[in-house]
């Protein structure tokens, strides 16, 4: 009798572990499914914000974008939208002004016909904006390289490439957002500063350079004033 109460629960004890691991594999499955299934929404996601953002960035140049400090005030934004938001403070700087205006102006209905299309920004907010940026400034290098050609040679020094490009950019742009992205990543593929270099380091740099070549310059937009005059 014990023998077949063994044999009884044995039984019973294999039944249970077959029940165990085809649940676990049904489970299993399952997650696998789910897993797929966001995979392939997340695809869709992605390529219709790499099409339609690149669509986007041929029809407006926003180089603001490209200063720390507005791109950071737009994304703030952009997780205000998400929370349903609408908070005004009282200390607006201006790079929060000009993320504001270019959002209310622009972004917002670029955002709607997205979602128009299929797409939910709510909880990639992130994303968005780095493939904003990235997009926005891969454009921005080729404009201005096509706009001011390769200026530095390969063996021109650190400061010779500096001193090329403040002459070739209009004093009063020469560290507009845009340009300063530019000219920090040419200098970078040109390996005349390390990819960790900041474009806010850069601007100091080229301040310090000023004041050293002071006269220099002074000069040189004199003989430009006076070429050509006979």
């Amino acid at each position: 009798m014990l023998k077949a109460l063994r044999e009884k629960y044995s039984h019973k004890k294999t039944g249970w572990s077959n029940e165990t691991a085809e649940r676990i594999e049904a489970y299993a499955a399952s997650e696998q499914s789910v897993y797929e299934e966001q995979k392939l929404v997340e695809e869709q996601q992605n390529h219709l914000l790499y099409s339609e953002m690149e669509k986007y960035l041929y029809t407006i140049h926003p180089s603001f974008l490209l200063n720390a400090g507005v791109a950071r005030a737009l994304h703030n934004r952009l997780l205000a939208r998400s929370q349903g938001k609408f908070s005004i403070s009282l200390h607006v700087t201006s790079e929060m002004r000009l993320a504001l205006d270019f959002y209310n102006t622009d972004l917002s209905i670029f955002i709607r016909l997205l979602e128009k299309k299929g797409y939910s920004i709510k909880n990639r907010e992130e994303q968005f904006m780095a493939v904003l940026l990235n997009m926005l400034s891969e454009n921005n290098y080729r404009m201005f390289l096509d706009r001011y050609d390769d200026f530095a040679d390969a063996e021109d020094s650190l400061e010779a490439a500096i001193y090329a490009y403040l002459e070739l950019v209009d004093n009063r742009n020469k560290f507009e957002s845009g340009r300063m992205d530019f000219l920090n990543k040419y200098l970078i593929n040109k390996g005349l500063l390390s990819s960790s270099y900041t474009k806010r380091k850069l601007i100091k740099l080229i301040k310090s350079f000023e004041k050293e070549f002071k006269e220099d310059f002074k000069m040189n937009k004199l003989e430009k004033r006076m070429r050509g005059i006979s």
